[in-house]
C-alpha cells in the first residue's frame, strides 16, 4: 500500500497557498477602485481556470477512491468531516410532458374515494402533491410574472448579486 502522508503534506501546502491567495483577494477588494479592469478580469479568468482544474482533479480522485473503496455500509468519520459513498445514475432528456401526464392521472385517480366515487382532494391539493414529485427548488420568475405574480411576495429576497460568467476558449 502506498504512503499517503507525502501527498497530504502537498495538500497542506496547497491550502497554505490558497490562504495566501485569499489574502491577495482581500487586498484586491480594498484597492478595487485603482485596479485596471483588464487585470481584474484576467485575474478572475485565471482563478476560474484553477477552480476548473481542481474540480477535474477532485473528480479523478473521487472516481479512483469510489472504485477502490466500493460501497460503505455506514458513513466514515475523518478529520473534520464525514464521508459516505452514494450511487446514483445521471438522468437526462426527461420526457416531462408524459411524466406530468402520468403523475397527474395517478394523483387524480388516488383522489377519488373508491366506495363513494367522491373526489376527496381539491385541485389545489392535487397540484401541491404533484409538485412534491417534481422537487422544484426554484420558481421561474418571468413565468410567474405572466400570471401577474411577484416572486418577491413568496420568498425571502437577498441582496442582488452579480456573477462573472467565464467561458474559457477551447
Amino acid at each position: 500500500m502506498s504512503d499517503l502522508s507525502e501527498p497530504m503534506l502537498t495538500l497542506h501546502e496547497v491550502q497554505s497557498l490558497l490562504r495566501t491567495l485569499e489574502g491577495s483577494i482581500m487586498k484586491l477588494s480594498e484597492d478595487i477602485e485603482s485596479a485596471d479592469t483588464t487585470d481584474l478580469l484576467q485575474f478572475a479568468t485565471d482563478l476560474h481556470a484553477v477552480k476548473s482544474f481542481v474540480t477535474l482533479l477532485f473528480n479523478e480522485l473521487q472516481s479512483n477512491v469510489t472504485e477502490h473503496v466500493g460501497n460503505l455500509a455506514i458513513p466514515v468519520d475523518v478529520d473534520g468531516a464525514t464521508v459516505e459513498i452514494k450511487s446514483g445514475s445521471p438522468r437526462k432528456t426527461w420526457d416531462h410532458k408524459s411524466l406530468i401526464d402520468d403523475v397527474s392521472k395517478r394523483l387524480v385517480d388516488s383522489s377519488v374515494d373508491l366506495t363513494t366515487g367522491e373526489v376527496v382532494k381539491t385541485p389545489t391539493d392535487m397540484i401541491r402533491e404533484a409538485l412534491e414529485f417534481a422537487g422544484i427548488s426554484y420558481w421561474k420568475v418571468s413565468k410567474l410574472k405572466e400570471l401577474h405574480l411577484d416572486a418577491d411576495d413568496y420568498c425571502e429576497v437577498g441582496e442582488a448579486k452579480k456573477s462573472l460568467v467565464i467561458r474559457r476558449n477551447k
